[in-house]
């Protein structure tokens, strides 16, 4: 019985430490990467809220330039007018 307690305080629990110090060095680095991941996430919804406000304010800026509508109503330029309104809110409904 001496023998086998032997076995397991010289090999067993230094082993044991060892990997227990291993597994909390890899779960740190884990935590790690997830807290940037987690920041690089409130970026890029920080970016879209942004662009969503941009591209209001640009079809709202458009819109107040065109105030008499002259821009609208003519042919050529009230088609580019059209287009250009279309696709903010086409970007606007993706983001």
């Amino acid at each position: 019985m001496s023998l086998f307690v032997y076995f397991l305080l010289i090999i067993l629990l230094p082993a044991s430490i060892i990997f227990n110090v291993l597994l909390l060095i890899r779960g740190l680095n884990i935590v790690k990467q997830n807290e940037q991941l987690v920041d690089v996430i409130n970026d890029y919804d920080l970016r879209q809220s942004e662009t969503i406000e941009r591209l209001e304010t640009m079809l709202q800026t458009m819109k107040d330039i065109d105030s008499t509508g002259a821009f609208e109503s003519d042919d050529e330029v009230g088609s580019v007018f059209n287009q250009l309104k279309e696709t903010i809110e086409i970007y606007k409904k993706e983001i």
